[in-house]
C-alpha cells in the first residue's frame, strides 16, 4: 500500500470537529496521570488491544485460504502487474491494519461527564486532563492524525467497499455516549516493511503495542481536574506531584458533586 494511497484518505477520514476550541477530555487514574507527567508523552494503543473487539474490524472474516491467497501472491509479487500488487496491498491493509495503527481517545464536551467519572473513579483516585482540538493538534506532529470518530450500524454501512479500507474511525453505535475524538498514528512505513517478507508476516503480528509521542504538557494541558467527592489529601498529593515534576498546570477539584445551592 502506497503513502499517497493514505494521505487521500486522511482528508475525509480525519476531519476536525466544527468547532475547533472545542474541549475535550481524558479521564485516567492516578498512575496513568503520573506516567504522562513522568514522560511527557502521549501514549498511543495499537487498535487491536482495546477491549471493544470491534474496534478496526473490516466486515468478512479471516480465512485460512486467503491467507495463503495473499502470502503466495506477495511471495510471487514479480508475477503480478503494479495495478495487481497495489490490489493485493490494499486487501492485505483491510485484513491487518489493526496491528499497525495506534490511538489514544478523548472525550468531546463543553463540560465533564458524570458517565465517565463513575467509569474511571471507581477508587475515587480519578483525574481529567481537559485541552482543546486545537491545542491538541498543535502539539501534535503532522505524521499524527485526529478526528471524530462515526458511530454507525456495522451490518451496513461498513459492508461498503470504501469505508472497509480505514475502518479505524468508525464504531458500534452502542459506543455514541463516548463523543470520541480519537489520535491515531498510522504506521505505514512499518506495514510496508513488514510486507516485504510474507513469511514472516503471516506467522507473526506487529510486536509494538504501543506508541509514545513526546508533547508540551505545559501548551497541551488547560485544566487537571481531580475526581468529585475525593480526599483532601489526594488532591495534595495531585498538586504536589505535578509542581515536583516541573509543571505549571492548573489543578482543580471537580465540582461536579458540589450542591447547587450552596
Amino acid at each position: 500500500m502506497e503513502q499517497e494511497r493514505l494521505d487521500e484518505f486522511d482528508k475525509a477520514i480525519f476531519s476536525p470537529p466544527s468547532d475547533r476550541a472545542v474541549k475535550v477530555w481524558r479521564y485516567m487514574s492516578y498512575t496513568s496521570f503520573m506516567a504522562l507527567l513522568n514522560s511527557g508523552s502521549l501514549h498511543l494503543t495499537r487498535c487491536d488491544q482495546f477491549d471493544d473487539h470491534f474496534e478496526g474490524i473490516v466486515p468478512e472474516e479471516d480465512s485460512r485460504l486467503q491467507q495463503d491467497q495473499y502470502k503466495d501472491a506477495l511471495v510471487n509479487k514479480s508475477r503480478l502487474t503494479p495495478g495487481q500488487l497495489a490490489e493485493v496491498l490494499e486487501k492485505v491493509w483491510r485484513k491487518y491494519q489493526r496491528q499497525y495503527v495506534f490511538i489514544n481517545c478523548w472525550h468531546i464536551s463543553s463540560h465533564e461527564s458524570a458517565a465517565l467519572w463513575k467509569l474511571y473513579g471507581a477508587t475515587k483516585e480519578a483525574i481529567v486532563i481537559q485541552t482543546t482540538y486545537d491545542r491538541l493538534r498543535e502539539v501534535l506532529p503532522a505524521s499524527y492524525q485526529i478526528g471524530e470518530v462515526r458511530y454507525v450500524d456495522h451490518e451496513t454501512y461498513m459492508n461498503k467497499e470504501k469505508d472497509g479500507f480505514f475502518s479505524i474511525m468508525f464504531k458500534r453505535k452502542s459506543f455514541q455516549y463516548e463523543r470520541e475524538l480519537r489520535v491515531c498514528y498510522v504506521d505505514a512505513y512499518e506495514f510496508q516493511q513488514d510486507v516485504k517478507n510474507p513469511a514472516e508476516f503471516f506467522c507473526r503480528t506487529n510486536a509494538r503495542l504501543v506508541e509514545t509521542v513526546p508533547v508540551d504538557l505545559n501548551a497541551l494541558v488547560e485544566s487537571v481536574r481531580i475526581g468529585p467527592q475525593t480526599p483532601d489529601w489526594f488532591v495534595k498529593l495531585v498538586k504536589d506531584s505535578v509542581l515536583r515534576l516541573g509543571y505549571d498546570l492548573p489543578v482543580g477539584q471537580s465540582g461536579l458533586a458540589d450542591y447547587p445551592f450552596e
